[in-house]
């Protein structure tokens, strides 16, 4: 994967995560969009500087899931009506998400979405974490937590590793569900509600057979 635009067991539940409370962006206005994807609808909030949220919809949980790979990438329905133009980094996520989850791989990266500033602290730890991760790990890697925290520069860091995974509300673009457990083991996903969506992944990308 290519470089993010800015600036677990413990990759937690996007949407009940505090980002998404806050949707009023000094850079502007935010939109709301539904994407269907093949691992279920897909909810996309973006203002004109980027991304603010991306996860599934919280009814899709292990009892329930069912990929299926001949679903489109597709924007569904969106809450605003738009020229294209505001929301471009919207429009720019929907593309990559159709590049992610094509078949064969694409010989290029996709243009990578941005990521609002305002989601994250600029010069945080988090920020570190979340810049450091989609560009040293990418499709079809894993890493632990404590291999990340060296690659941040704080190899002691693993558990502060573990709460940037826990604050990300930008689902597959911030690649949490490529951390792992330093045993080997996948760990938990979405607070364990969605441990077999991250098996799913892992196994779509190869890290896992």
């Amino acid at each position: 994967m290519n470089k993010v635009c800015f600036s677990v067991s413990l990759c937690q539940h996007f949407s009940t995560m505090p980002g998404k409370a806050k949707l009023a962006c000094h850079h502007g206005p935010t939109n709301t969009f539904t994407v269907t994807t093949p691992i279920g609808n897909m909810e996309l909030i973006s203002c004109p500087k980027g991304l603010h949220f991306l996860n599934q919809g919280d009814s899709i949980n292990d009892d329930n899931f069912k990929p299926d790979l001949s679903v489109k990438v597709e924007v569904k329905s969106q809450l605003y009506q738009d020229n294209g133009y505001t929301y471009k980094p919207a429009l720019v996520c929907v593309d990559w998400l159709r590049a992610y989850f094509n078949q064969p791989r694409l010989e290029k990266d996709p243009v990578m979405p941005t990521i609002c500033p305002s989601v994250v602290k600029e010069g945080s730890f988090t920020a570190r974490v979340w810049k450091t991760l989609p560009e040293q790990v990418g499709f079809g890697q894993t890493i632990s937590y404590g291999e990340l925290a060296k690659l941040c520069e704080s190899p002691r860091a693993s558990r502060a590793v573990g709460m940037a995974m826990a604050t990300n509300v930008i689902q597959l673009i911030m690649p949490c569900h490529r951390v792992i457990n330093s045993n080997g083991q996948l760990g938990n996903y979405a607070w364990g509600k969605k441990n077999s969506v991250k098996d799913w992944l892992l196994r779509y990308e190869g890290a896992i057979h």
